[in-house]
């Protein structure tokens, strides 16, 4: 199998419970676990992605996320694409191993107004 090339620095964030100090109440924050990670990112093409709600228009774009030594990633998480304007999307599916056994895919989700 041919590598694939890694065209992207990724950002692999994690949700995290932590007790405010003040009033110990708990706060959920995003916290970083792999920064600036170097993957190979592939947009899949529109399918009736967009959609008209209550006078709003919205389109979900679905992307795939290969990265190499990232089997501590889950769905819980979250990715940040900072070649596109640091756009935040939804991890949604996998960790899905690939043939050669060392890279594993995602599939990304984001969404966006008009």
């Amino acid at each position: 199998m041919k590598p694939f090339t890694k065209n992207e620095l990724v950002t692999i964030e994690q949700l995290v419970d932590e007790t405010e100090s003040v009033y110990g109440t708990g706060v959920r924050q995003w916290a970083p676990l792999l920064v600036r990670y170097w993957a190979n990112v592939q947009d899949e093409l529109p399918s009736r992605s967009e959609s008209t709600e209550n006078g709003l228009e919205g389109a979900v774009q679905r992307t795939r996320l290969r990265m190499q030594g990232a089997g501590a990633v889950t769905v819980k998480m979250r990715a940040i694409l900072h070649s596109r304007g640091d756009r935040v999307m939804q991890i949604i599916a996998g960790p899905a191993q690939l043939d050669d056994q060392m890279h594993i895919e995602f599939r990304l989700e984001g969404y966006s107004n008009g």
